[in-house]
């Protein structure tokens, strides 16, 4: 007896939901896997059977859900862009807290991001390098954008409170950046001038403190002075060595330290939430009164 169209309809509500969890599963086993391929071997040395193979899936899925090698690359470069932008977007200050605290959190944060997902900028040091039209029509505009919207706003508010003095907004973003970019295309020359592994807690940390003191010293101080940036010494000449960076003592202070900054870390995620909300509700409380402040 063939089955009633109440029973067919219940079975198909009770399958679609099932179908799209896998459906949505298999796309983003694709994307990550699809992201360590990129990163690793280029768009033209990738290949569909290895990022398949890597995701666990079934070769045809990638044209069933993507298309050509083509779409599956912007889809993948977009889920990439996306992920950093959920992190640069939840930074946000706290009047009422330690500033210069939030800000030396936040850049350790986002090396920290960085460094745990370096997918995204080694793909566009490749197709940089390649003069790609890639990088042109795809990842370009992206990049001008995530600046405008994001990376640029954040360091002109860092400026705006008086967190840094010496240096524009612009000028501090660039500065941020090249940390960053070091960390990803030269980490072997980071490794042999700091002495740490790169990517260790330890490492992240010696790097923000050396660009957060350069960053907050104050336009009013002489170089050189660490107490008025509130951090250990750290050395300015550009002949400066390794041994006069502040390097832990020993092994076992580094593993600690690490702990601790990987739980920091963990914990400012936490808090991104209430820091937007913070950050808006003190937007709206500078809009109330800027205007009363020009009238008088």
């Amino acid at each position: 007896m063939p089955e009633s169209r109440e029973t067919v309809t219940l079975t198909t509500v009770k399958t679609r939901p099932t179908r799209v969890a896998a459906d949505a599963d298999n796309r983003s086993r694709l994307l990550h896997a699809a992201s360590d391929v990129f990163a690793e071997y280029g768009f033209e040395g990738a290949s569909l059977r290895a990022i398949a193979d890597t995701a666990g899936v079934s070769f045809q899925l990638i044209a069933y859900y993507f298309g050509s090698k083509e779409e599956l690359w912007v889809a993948t470069v977009d889920y990439l862009f996306e992920r950093y932008l959920e992190t640069g977007k939840g930074l946000g200050f706290t009047p009422s807290g330690n500033l210069n605290e939030q800000f030396h959190n936040h850049l350790r944060l986002l090396l920290t991001d960085m460094l745990q997902r370096p997918q995204l900028h080694k793909i566009c040091v490749q197709e940089y390098l390649a003069n790609s039209a890639r990088f042109r029509n795809i990842i370009s505009p992206r990049l001008a954008d995530m600046f405008a919207t994001l990376a640029l706003p954040y360091f002109r508010e860092v400026v705006r409170f008086g967190i840094v003095e010496r240096f524009s907004a612009e000028e501090a973003c660039v500065l941020f950046s090249w940390v960053c970019k070091s960390n990803v295309v030269s980490a072997d020359f980071v490794e042999h001038t700091i002495g740490l592994p790169p990517g260790s807690p330890q490492a992240v940390e010696l790097q923000i403190d050396l660009i957060f003191a350069i960053l907050t010293e104050r336009a009013d101080t002489q170089p050189g002075d660490a107490e008025s940036v509130g951090v250990r010494p750290v050395a300015r000449s550009p002949t400066a060595t390794v041994a006069t960076l502040p390097l832990p003592k020993n092994a076992s202070a580094r593993d600690d330290r690490g702990e601790e900054l990987e739980a920091e870390n963990r914990h400012l995620k936490q808090l991104i939430g209430n820091l937007s909300l913070e950050k808006k509700l003190l937007l709206e409380r500078l809009a109330a009164i800027e205007p009363a402040g020009r009238t008088e």
